[in-house]
């Protein structure tokens, strides 16, 4: 069964790099348009991994955070949130919230192929 990734990701570039990316691992990517979406398709299958633009308007990623780790099925899901270098606040804020790992954005576009295929803690 292929790999299996939900993005919680508005900005288009973004979708688009990692679109393409796992289209060029066999890694199914999936882009809901809202939290209620995402959440339900988390809940109806675990995905292998799930990615989180911390700095998203519609999804409200501390929010989102905090729902998916309390859920039974979803909290062993590793999320990968992205950010700006800068925002250390922010990162620690997603930190307590849940997220896994967490990675600037230029770092994250660099090292995509391996966190999608599930390589580097991810």
């Amino acid at each position: 069964m292929a790999r299996r990734v939900v993005a919680a990701v508005e900005d288009l570039l973004f979708r688009s790099k990692i679109s393409e990316t796992a289209t060029q691992l066999g890694v199914e990517a999936l882009f809901p348009r809202s939290p209620k979406k995402l959440l339900d398709e988390a809940q109806a299958t675990p995905p292998d991994l799930l990615v989180l633009d911390l700095n998203s308007a519609r999804f409200d990623p501390l929010t989102l955070l905090k729902q998916l780790k309390s859920d039974e099925a979803l909290k062993a899901v590793p999320v990968v949130g992205f950010l700006s270098h800068v925002q250390k606040d922010l990162a620690v804020a997603a930190r307590e919230s849940g997220c896994d790992r967490i990675m600037a954005r230029s770092a994250f576009t660099k090292d995509l192929p391996e966190i999608l295929s599930g390589g580097n803690g991810a």
